[in-house]
């Protein structure tokens, strides 16, 4: 009889253990969810208008994004967790081949299109080599807004290396131009 009572304990116990494992892992255990490859598409186009996206592959717990846009070819890796973009890679500029040479005469773009287009090459500071330099910033910045440049710094916004260039245009207005660090796309203009 006692060995029945200490059965039916035990039996009584483990049904309770199971039961709360069972409620907490179906109402209280959250797991993360992988971001869709829509998602990543949305994200990588809302970041980089105007950006053409030519692969999408998912990697274990990221993706890999190649774009193309004015600027050249680059790799991303977007964060499938976070949905977050953990890294930005510039792999052909426009005008070059691969392999850092001029492209072929049947890859190359009419000569009047070229005109003044050709970039400098970039001047070698603390940024990453497929990070626009300071000076291609500037220039940026002078053809969007003409005026004297007062202050150039490299920051972070949402995960993004971003140029700050701030100009005087004249006596009463001032501009600050935030400039994407590796596509050169201006992000914000906004006047003082």
């Amino acid at each position: 009889m006692k060995n029945k009572q200490v059965l039916m304990i035990l039996s009584t116990g483990a049904f309770l253990v199971l039961s709360g494992a069972a409620i907490y892992y179906l109402f209280f255990h959250k797991t993360e969810t992988l971001a869709t490859e829509t998602e990543v598409r949305e994200l990588v186009e809302s970041q980089y208008k105007g950006s053409i996206i030519t692969s999408l592959e998912q990697k274990e717990e990221s993706y890999e994004v190649y774009m193309e846009n004015d600027m050249g070819e680059y790799e991303l890796t977007v964060d499938g967790r976070t949905n977050e973009i953990t890294s930005l890679k510039l792999v052909n500029r426009k005008g070059e081949t691969g392999n850092g040479e001029a492209p072929s005469s049947e890859e190359q773009e009419p000569a009047d299109e070229q005109a003044g287009e050709q970039p400098e090459p970039p001047v070698t500071e603390d940024p990453a080599p497929s990070m626009l330099t300071r000076d291609e910033a500037i220039e940026i910045a002078l053809k969007e807004v003409p005026g004297k440049v007062e202050d150039v710094e490299l920051d972070e916004e949402n995960g993004i290396k971003v140029y700050e260039v701030e100009m005087e245009v004249d006596e009463e207005s001032e501009a600050t131009i935030i400039i994407n660090a590796y596509t050169g796309e201006i992000l914000s203009l906004t006047w003082d």
